[in-house]
This record gives C-alpha cells, structure tokens and sequence, in this order.
C-alpha cells in the first residue's frame, strides 16, 4: 500500500521499511527557475513559494515541502540589507551592528509584528492548506551562534568572541529569543 510522504519518513525515522526511500530535495530557491521567476520575484509573494514547492513535489515526488528561504532572510527581518543575484542566493549587506555597544540595545524582531516573518508564515500555512497532515513541511531559523557572523561580520563577531565576551553574550541571549 502506498504511504503519505509523512508516513514514508515517519516510518524511516522509526527505523521501520517505507513504501518506497523517502526523497526529500531541500531546494529552497531552485523553483525560481522552474517558474521563470528571479529569486527576488520569487520570495516576493508567498503564494509564488507554496506554488514551487508544489511543483518540485509533482515533478520530483518530493517528500517535503522546504518553505524556508534563504538565510539573509533573517537579515532582512532584523532590517538589514539584502543583496539579490540573478545566478545565486542573496547575501547581507552591511552589518546591522556597526558599533560593539549597539549590542546593548539590539532587540529582536516581534514575528507578529514584522512583515517578512509574517510572508513566510503565510507560505507554511498556505502550503498546510494544501497537503494537509500528508506532507511535512520544513522551517527553518538561522541559530543564534550562526545569526551573528550577518549581524556583525564575521571578522567583528571573531574579534568580540576574544576582546568583549560579555557583548556577545548578551548578542546570544538576543538571538536565542529571537529564535525561541
């Protein structure tokens, strides 16, 4: 009997023998092309998310929707810069910490409340309308110990880690709310 996509890996998951390997392609940007879209058009719109995921699910049997984008999205949550590319993901732009002591008053994001975190929960609960509980879908949030090197450049966040530890304890416990 055939299995959901859910099923297939909630049974390899529980080291019991799917209906066939589970397949999961984590192509966050790749629909883009698909969709003759450039990236940026692509992430503009949530519904242009939940209909490439939709797509490679058809076109590759994917075993998993990845409505995650790309990780300079978090950037852009904290209201940072992104730099778009037509062949490749979007990079940060300047750090959004441009003194060590603005740590102290950096805050979070409010994802109720901000706009690109707001779109991507839109493609998650767009795509759930969807598939149901058939297929899972993948999120993602960048770590805290990952989120500074975009926040600060990596050089920065390096040189903080030996001269000022206390700063970037203080950018974790931020960035750990931020992920909570």
């Amino acid at each position: 009997m055939a299995m959901t996509s859910a099923q297939r890996i909630q049974a390899t998951f529980s080291f019991q023998e799917p209906d066939r390997v589970s397949y999961v392609l984590p192509a966050a940007m790749h629909p883009a092309r698909e969709m003759g879209l450039t990236i940026k058009q692509y992430f503009a719109r949530p519904e242009n998310v939940i209909e490439g995921q939709l797509r490679l699910k058809k076109k590759f049997g994917n075993d998993l929707l990845c409505c995650y984008p790309f990780a300079v999205m978090e950037m852009e949550a904290w209201r940072g810069e992104v730099i778009y590319f037509e062949q490749g993901p979007p990079n940060a732009g300047e750090p959004i910490i441009r003194r060590p002591e603005d740590i102290l008053q950096l805050q979070p994001p409010e994802v109720g409340e901000n706009r690109v975190l707001q779109e991507n929960l839109v493609a998650i609960r767009g795509g759930k309308n969807i598939v149901g509980d058939a297929t899972p879908i993948a999120g993602v949030v960048i770590s805290p110990f990952s989120l500074p090197i975009m926040q600060l450049g990596f050089e920065a966040y390096l040189v903080l880690m030996a001269e000022r530890p206390a700063l970037i304890e203080r950018l974790l416990q931020v960035n750990a709310h931020y992920c909570r």
